[in-house]
């Protein structure tokens, strides 16, 4: 840290020493001083209005640990008084990037093979903001054994399979995180686990393509607010090329719409709907938390929005013969 400063003071460039706390593991107490909870050390540009966490080896400029968004900091403004400089610590809260920062996307274009009982899947998982940060480190600093194991790993999200016929990172450099270029998974996969047989129908599981989905059930009343890991998207497109001879039955359970709005902008939703054109059916999911926090008093609108999104992952295609 010294180090950076006596840099960026060279240069002549605006910025101060922050010390902040974790939403996971302590906070920063604007009445109650006590240094021991000041251990997470960030620089802070105010000109920029970013941040930057030398010592966290996985992340550059301008990601910093999601888990340190939204807590209390204090942040070390330089003054000089004749020929003293020293600092005022001002008790601040860190503010994370836009939830429009951070993406976790699919795009993907599904088809029966010929024979009727597997998906060839081709998709494309792109990582944006916080959420690239698991998967550039890993991608970053394991073996190429390792990396062959999460690829692995990464191709069951949303297909169940792990018959990978081709695969490609893209985008895995650390840097890259200053113009946000998504780090991108590209894979073709072939899936028999995402289609079953009922006598002449064909069964294609379509909502398991956006990935395992948690639910949210509550039994005793909750206590406290709500808190997302970090404000993000996660936009879905899904192209389903029906096979000739056949057509959908149930195009409509494709249709989901839960959406919170506030001053009529939206804090977090989730919603689904489709297109059909000719034989391709065009499926377009977004869901968002644009917020950090949310209060108790919306919690039932928030686990209707993470459920609907479960939902969803049910979801279950019938293809008909169209005679």
């Amino acid at each position: 840290m010294r180090l950076y400063g006596a840099i960026f003071k060279q240069l002549k460039v605006d910025f101060q020493f922050v010390l902040a706390g974790s939403r996971t593991t302590f906070a920063i107490d604007r009445s109650f001083e006590n240094w021991n909870n000041c251990d997470n050390e960030l620089i802070y540009f105010p000109k920029l209005k970013k941040y930057m966490a030398p010592t966290e080896i996985e992340l550059r400029y301008p990601m910093i640990p999601d888990s340190w968004i939204g807590t209390n900091a204090v942040y070390c403004v330089p003054t000089t008084i004749g020929n003293y400089t020293t600092a005022i610590a001002e008790v601040r809260t860190i503010k994370g990037e836009d939830y429009r920062w951070s993406g976790n996307n699919i795009d993907a274009k599904i088809s029966l093979k010929p024979g009727l009982d597997t998906l060839r899947i081709h998709t494309r998982q792109s990582y944006s903001g916080y959420s690239s940060i698991f998967y550039r480190a890993s991608f970053n600093f394991s073996t190429d054994e390792q990396q062959q194991l999460l690829v692995k790993e990464m191709s069951r999200f949303g297909t169940k399979s792990e018959r990978v016929i081709n695969s490609k990172i893209e985008n895995k450099e650390m840097e890259h995180y200053h113009d946000n270029k998504p780090f991108v998974l590209d894979l073709v996969v072939d899936a028999s686990e995402l289609v079953e047989r009922a006598g002449n129908k064909i069964l294609v599981k379509i909502g398991e393509i956006m990935g395992p989905q948690v639910e949210m059930y509550q039994e005793k009343p909750r206590q406290f607010d709500i808190d997302v890991n970090y404000p993000h998207i996660l936009a879905r497109t899904i192209e389903f090329t029906i096979h000739d001879g056949y057509k959908v039955k149930n195009p409509d359970d494709l249709i989901i719409n839960k959406v919170v709005k506030e001053d009529g902008e939206v804090t977090m939703g989730f919603e689904s709907s489709y297109k059909l054109e000719g034989n391709l059916l065009k499926v377009s999911i977004i869901e968002q938390y644009c917020r950090l926090q949310y209060p108790i008093e919306q919690y039932e609108q928030f686990k209707e929005i993470i459920n609907a999104a479960a939902d969803f992952n049910k979801v279950t295609l019938v293809l008909e013969p169209v005679n």
